[in-house]
């Protein structure tokens, strides 16, 4: 299965505990909806190139490079990630589907709904299954997203792409109603 992240990436960063490595995740996590940092370390990522670049931007009405750079990685730019990962040997729970939410006495409202404590307590429930390398749901933003928490992060990195010029940069601003500047198309 392919994954997409937007995130940091500084081609000189040697290895995953380095900021900037396509593997890279901040240590100081807690914000998250599914984050539960002493348990795991939350990698979120997206089925498609589309909906990983407009859940990292969706918040911001006009979309230009001035979004690309990030300035706690010195020299790091904004990319998008490919990664594959073996969805046999490393399910992902779907919590759209009605079995697993009725398995878990979970109502969809409880899946979207924007608390995070609760939510939390979600994850860190089925991670304590021992079964799962993350979990499914749908995108606050368009429902026809499919986002992803991993806490198992046995990937492979595919490819690193820049947003500058990308078709999905494009879609993802076209889906979102976004303004796009000409300098990022």
């Amino acid at each position: 299965m392919l994954l997409y992240r937007v995130a940091s990436y500084l081609a000189s960063a040697p290895t995953a505990s380095d900021p900037g490595h396509p593997l890279y995740l901040y240590p100081r996590q807690g914000s998250g909806r599914w984050d539960n940092p002493h348990l795991y370390l939350a990698m979120y990522v997206a089925s498609e190139p589309t909906s990983a670049i407009g859940e990292v931007f969706a918040h911001r009405s006009r979309w230009n490079l001035s979004m690309l750079p990030f300035p706690l990685i010195p020299g790091s730019e904004r990319v998008l990630i490919t990664y594959a990962l073996d969805e046999d040997a490393h399910p992902l729970l779907n919590l759209d589907d009605p079995k697993a939410l009725l398995a878990r006495n979970l109502r969809p409202t409880e899946v979207v709904i924007r608390n995070r404590p609760h939510t939390q307590a979600v994850a860190a429930d089925i991670h304590a299954e021992g079964k799962w390398a993350g979990i499914s749901w749908w995108s606050f933003h368009r429902p026809q997203w499919r986002v992803h928490v991993l806490w198992n992060h046995d990937l492979e990195v595919r490819r690193v792409e820049s947003l500058v010029g990308h078709p999905a940069t494009v879609d993802a601003a076209q889906t979102l109603d976004k303004e796009l500047a000409d300098d990022l198309r």
